[in-house]
């Protein structure tokens, strides 16, 4: 079998899987009313990530113990691969809602899972006056209902082997909610990393850490950019010491 049909093959195999586990997530939650949307995100929804991932030829290395403390957190983590979301759902996060930017609306499959489960969709940055609408709400939705949000750091970005800069919305968001930070650093082999090419798969291993928690109780937004700046430099550090290299 050629290289080529081979991964046509496995693109077929991954994109047919998503399509049919995301459409009866998100029947279970419709017909539910909205009530099995938690058991989506803890159950079904990880397993179908994990096959996934496991029809990409990545293996999923996830931390022994990764339940959230009690409390209402702003997840985040590096994002330099379009993997990083399958390794993030397998999480099994409940009373959590994702944050994926309406660019990702055009990938039907990854769509019907990520209504299952309740996944916000950002206005994209050329979207100004939305985006900040977006958010006014989001943090009135925080407020009010008591949910952890996840979302990357460094937002939609060509995807690299580094650290992007980081946006400032999401940590005007933890700071205004009072929201403790847990950072994720999610581990892709530069060699296993697709980046941004739906194309071609390569087997690996796709390890996700949790680098403690970040007390927020004492941030205001005068301090907004060092804040955000000194939780890149968190993952700066991490990347260099785990890919033995030197990024900024």
């Amino acid at each position: 079998m050629s290289f080529s049909l081979k991964n046509i093959t496995q693109l077929t195999a991954v994109f047919t899987t998503m399509t049919i586990t995301g459409s009866i997530a998100l029947l279970l939650r419709i017909l539910s009313f909205g009530y099995l949307t938690d058991f989506n995100r803890r159950y079904f929804i990880p397993w179908s990530s994990r096959c996934t991932l496991t029809l990409a030829g990545m293996r999923l290395v996830l931390p022994e113990k990764r339940a959230l403390p009690e409390g209402n957190y702003f997840i985040t983590f590096n994002h330099n691969s379009y993997l990083d979301i399958f390794a993030l759902t397998a999480l099994g996060y409940t009373h959590t809602h994702f944050l994926l930017s309406e660019k990702t609306l055009k990938i039907f499959p990854l769509t019907l899972s990520a209504l299952s489960i309740g996944i916000l969709y950002i206005p994209e940055k050329k979207h100004k006056v939305r985006r900040l609408r977006f958010f006014e709400r989001l943090e009135q939705k925080i407020n009010t209902e008591k949910v952890s949000i996840a979302g990357s750091s460094e937002g939609v970005h060509d995807h690299h082997h580094g650290i992007d800069k980081f946006n400032r919305g999401v940590y005007h968001m933890a700071t205004v909610c009072r929201l403790n930070i847990i950072p994720l650093f999610i581990n892709v082999p530069k060699e296993s990393n697709p980046f941004n090419k739906y194309k071609s798969f390569k087997r690996g291993t796709l390890q996700v850490e949790i680098l403690g928690i970040i007390d927020t109780k004492h941030w205001r937004l005068e301090d907004l950019d060092a804040n955000k700046e000194m939780v890149r430099e968190i993952y700066v550090k991490k990347f260099n010491e785990v890919h033995k290299m030197e990024v900024v």
